[in-house]
């Protein structure tokens, strides 16, 4: 451990007591809730691949790991975990907590019920603190012996966490599920004394806690997942939430905030950050909460990734302790390169909710449900090993040392080499240009891309601190590689603009999307974008907010229509917030000199504008790409000449492709 790095980051490595018995936290950095479909088996067994991942985060030096458990069992997810009395599943707990226990790593496991929010099946009945509609199904108003009955089921999932050997258990009170179903005026409209003010809101939640309480005694650590704002008009706000955890306090250890609900899907984003949110947004709650004369820990959770930015939260005194998921997933040894002055060794996380909506939600909605094709493939857009790609520490390569040629320095060659590196084969890493990133370059000077850059820095420096030989401004030709007498060659060349056929898209007045970056302040007052996909809607929004007038065209019937939910949701809200004028199921016929003609509800509409910018996909440079065929013993190509798709794509097919070597 670097002790001049621990005196720069005293508040958030230093250890923290809690409740009566005060048990320590090694520091302020806990995980906050989370699981993988990998985590159980399909009986909601713990397995290996659980243990593996919660492991990690303690050998990576959190202070706290937590799981999720829902009751009823898949209530709000399918194959949720199970540590009920049938076959003793408990009794698989203590596996994991002797690995993580023997880190000094805090066990907690997260007790919800998902209420209005259930996943209909057997057994499993919509229920909330009043009767309303949703996503277009029936919630019935829970009466009296209902709330007994749910009450004892969170009693008993807590001894059964008590037996199971954590040291904490988490209240989800939070995100639309059941306990947020009553403290939320969004949900609770009901005029018994069970509503209306907040101290009857809060009267349920209490119960069970006070029950909850009375039953473990204090050696089992209570904290409560609260919502420091629903993120949604009308609904619980810092200072409502401020004043619930003065009720709560007396009975819970330790309270952290959080956001939104699923009551509203366009508050998800705000639930799960985005890269459009501010980082640490829910710190106001945990200030406030504090300030209002918290007597417990109160912490944070929400896109707090840095350090720095942790650190700061601490010192300011506007939360108690951090917690962290996706970056946690992204980098499990967080908390360790902290300690040890490597935070330029932290893959960043990009924020782009992948790991939470991809192959489970619809985005062309506004309802946050699971598809029902859904795949329930899930994917990190960094890390590779991330759910189902765990099995891939398994794959051990030909065994035999290799000499690899990468051409193009872009993301997708970038993990490749060290990737490659890693595994013990010699790698020469070529970059036809004068800096390393490729397309990932461009975004630098959005706003709202700043964990893109911090991306293909952290690759960078990877690449500098490896001793990979690195040639830059090289471009490698097929008849170049017999000089470097590879065994194999990664082509890693990227992908090219799409040009579609308009009519006077010839004209100077019309540039390509690419060609825009790092010129804005050329471009004229008013333009029109032709393509609303993900990065047309972005490059409107980032022209709009340098005081550009947008008109947004796309030909289908959605605007970023392959963009997750969380993400898309944040993107339209951005459209809008910045009167960016959308058109859609548009095509464009001609390009004139005042602007584009698109044929809009089977009439022809001039759509004004000084300057036109083309951004309507990218596709593989295939016929470069297979120039290089037969050049080596192995050619493998990755990334986006592969396929031109995400940065997801790049780095998994850039991985795969080096551990397969």
């Amino acid at each position: 451990m670097d002790l001049e790095n621990s005196k720069k980051y005293t508040h958030l490595l230093s250890p923290m007591y809690v409740g009566k018995a005060q048990v320590e936290y090694k520091n302020r950095v806990f995980v906050a809730p989370c699981a993988h479909l990998l985590g159980c088996d399909a009986n909601g067994i713990l397995n290996f691949a659980n243990i593996d991942l919660f492991e990690g985060f303690a050998k990576g030096g959190f202070a706290s790991v937590c799981l999720n458990y829902e009751i009823p069992r898949n209530g709000g997810h399918p194959r949720s975990l199970y540590i009920g009395e049938e076959n003793i599943a408990f009794a698989d707990m203590h596996i994991l907590q002797r690995i993580v226990h023997a880190y000094r790593t805090r066990t907690s496991i997260e007790i919800y019920h998902a209420g209005c929010c259930m996943t209909p099946g057997e057994g499993r009945e919509l229920i909330s603190a009043s009767d309303m509609l949703y996503n277009g199904q029936q919630v019935r108003a829970m009466n009296e012996d209902d709330m007994e009955k749910i009450a004892q089921m969170y009693i008993d999932a807590a001894v059964q966490a008590k037996r199971a050997g954590f040291d904490a258990i988490t209240l989800h009170y939070g995100h639309g599920w059941l306990m947020n179903n009553f403290l939320s005026p969004l949900s609770n409209h009901r005029n018994d004394e069970y509503g209306g003010v907040l101290e009857n809101r809060c009267r349920f939640p209490l119960m069970v806690l006070k029950r909850i309480r009375q039953e473990v005694g204090d050696e089992l650590l209570i904290e409560i997942r609260l919502n420091g704002s629903d993120k949604t008009e009308g609904g619980i706000t810092p200072e409502d939430s401020a004043e619930q955890v003065m009720l709560f306090q007396d009975y819970a250890d330790m309270i952290h905030m959080t956001c939104g609900t699923r009551l509203d899907a366009t508050s998800r984003p705000k639930m799960h950050p985005t890269h459009f949110i501010k980082p640490a947004h829910n710190a106001d709650a945990s200030e406030l909460a504090k300030k209002k004369g918290a007597k417990i820990p109160i912490g944070v959770v929400g896109a707090i990734h840095t350090a720095d930015l942790a650190e700061q939260l601490l010192a300011e005194e506007k939360a108690d302790y951090i917690l962290m998921a996706r970056q946690a997933f992204v980098d499990p040894q967080w908390v360790n390169k902290v300690k040890e002055n490597r935070t330029e060794d932290i893959r960043p996380c990009l924020r782009c909710d992948y790991c939470l909506d991809g192959g489970r939600r619809g985005s062309l909605t506004k309802e946050v449900n699971l598809k029902a094709d859904a795949t329930f493939n899930s994917e990190c857009s960094v890390n590779p090993l991330m759910a189902q790609g765990y099995m891939k520490k398994f794959i051990n390569g030909s065994g035999k040392k290799k000499k690899l040629l990468v051409i193009g320095g872009g993301i997708a060659g970038m993990q490749a080499a060290l990737t490659a590196h890693e595994h013990g084969h010699e790698v020469i890493l070529c970059e036809k240009t004068d800096k390393l990133g490729g397309q990932a370059l461009l975004s630098d000077g959005m706003w709202f891309k700043k964990e893109m850059k911090a991306l293909h820095e952290y690759f960078a420096v990877q690449i500098a601190k490896s001793g990979i030989q690195l040639l830059m401004n090289t471009a490698v030709t097929p008849e170049m590689v017999e000089q470097f007498a590879p065994d194999a060659v990664f082509v890693a060349i990227g992908a090219e603009q799409v040009v579609p056929k308009i009519k006077g898209i010839e004209q100077k007045h019309v540039l390509m999307s690419w060609d825009v970056f790092g010129k804005e302040e050329q471009l004229q007052k008013n333009l029109v974008i032709i393509g609303g996909g993900l990065v047309g809607c972005e490059l409107a929004i980032h022209l709009a907010g340098m005081g550009k007038n947008i008109t947004l065209v796309e030909m289908g019937h959605y605007m970023a229509p392959t963009a997750e939910i969380s993400e898309r949701m944040s993107l339209l809200e951005q459209l809008d917030a910045n009167k960016i004028a959308c058109i859609t199921d548009a095509c464009c016929k001609e390009i004139t000199n005042q602007g584009v003609i698109a044929e809009v509800e089977g009439r022809p509409q001039l759509l004004e504008a000084e300057q036109v910018i083309i951004s309507v996909g990218t596709k593989a440079l295939s016929a470069e790409r297979d120039a290089f065929q037969g050049c080596a013993f192995e050619v493998v190509n990755i990334g986006d000449c592969l396929k031109a798709s995400t940065i997801r794509n790049a780095v998994t097919t850039a991985y795969d492709a080096a551990i397969t070597l």
